[in-house]
């Protein structure tokens, strides 16, 4: 019989998994995070320094984000033994069998309790999120502004936003509070910040020359907001609503196509050489829930989801998750040579 029942096993087992496809990375994350809660996190993060991309700070913000129950154990199983992990047999005593079922079932009910604690969290924030978007939308950003990114991207702003003045996001989880704190009132949020920043304190700071990007869900309600630095660093405010979430470029209802793609200047790009309205799903792994939405809305639309094409990795990540998109909604993948864009 063989059962994983400890951490330093389950460490064992996700050894024989790399560390470096993005996706996969979160899956193992959340399996271990579903299956032994907090403690699991310095086996996760000690297996992610596997990887070339690792970064602390990043595995940290992901940990804190994963949901719990989202991903069994089971997947991480079935991914090891792929990679050529065998599970150790070992003959176990009725009362030693009778423990372990009653230790999983303790932490299925843990689990449960968590899941249902965090479920109930997550949406109380995402709506709190959603207010302080809507509110900066409504009072501090400007529809024109200057643009390091867009100059650099050669794309024109279509529906992004700029900001007026600066302009603070401010989470506090142990709270459970969010604030918008605007213009002057900026400095007066850091000099109250303490030092160092408790972990449950969380901030998006948007400055002048940052653009405002409003993610709607499929009914046009604000969620959040993507903000895009000069430089091209894009960030979300932590609990902001993403999975389904977009932003529209253009009418579909002057168009029989619609685009899909992850980037703003993607988008901006597809939009500007065709025409086509573009729907700007954020990531990949977002692809699939906007297509979702968009077949439901235009049901007449050919669909056409220009994907991130890259060559060089052998992996070719954005190709892979295109196609398999495009298959799972009877799309067409088309991957557009347009020079620098993301």
């Amino acid at each position: 019989m063989s059962l994983i029942t400890t951490l330093e096993e389950a460490a064992q087992v996700v050894a024989f998994i790399a560390p470096d496809d993005r996706d996969l990375w979160i899956n193992v994350g959340n399996a271990l995070k579903s299956e032994f809660g907090e403690d699991a996190f310095d086996t996760w993060d000690a297996w992610s320094q596997g990887a070339q991309s690792y970064n602390a700070a990043d595995a940290k913000s992901v940990w804190r984000s994963l949901s719990l129950g989202c991903v069994s154990f089971g997947f991480v199983v079935n991914e090891a033994k792929r990679n050529g992990w065998k599970p150790t047999r070992r003959e176990l005593s009725a009362a030693d069998k009778r423990q372990m079922r009653q230790e999983a079932e303790q932490r299925r009910k843990d689990r449960q309790a968590s899941i249902e604690a965090d479920a109930a969290k997550l949406e109380a924030m995402q709506r709190q999120v959603g207010m302080a978007c809507r509110l900066i939308l409504k009072n501090h950003v400007q529809p024109t502004g200057p643009s390091q990114y867009l100059g650099t991207k050669q794309v024109q702003a279509h529906g992004v936003l700029f900001p007026r003045h600066s302009v603070l996001i401010g989470i506090d989880d142990q709270a459970q509070r969010v604030e918008v704190w605007p213009g002057e009132e900026v400095k007066r949020y850091f000099e109250a910040l303490p030092k160092p920043r408790p972990d449950h304190i969380s901030f998006l700071l948007i400055k002048k020359g940052d653009i405002i990007i409003p993610l709607r869900d499929g009914t046009g309600h604000v969620w959040s907001i993507q903000v895009i630095k000069p430089e091209g660093k894009k960030l979300f405010p932590k609990y902001g609503r993403k999975a389904g979430c977009f932003h529209l470029i253009g009418d579909p209802t002057a168009a029989d196509t619609i685009a899909e793609v992850e980037g703003y200047a993607t988008g901006a790009s597809v939009h500007e050489a065709t025409g086509w309205p573009v729907a700007v799903a954020l990531d990949s792994g977002n692809l699939q829930r906007v297509g979702q939405t968009l077949k439901l809305a235009y049901p007449e639309h050919r669909l056409v989801i220009a994907g991130d094409d890259d060559p060089d990795n052998p992996k070719n990540p954005g190709r892979k998750k295109a196609e398999e998109v495009a298959r799972g909604l009877g799309a067409v993948a088309v991957f557009p040579t347009l020079g620098e864009v993301a």
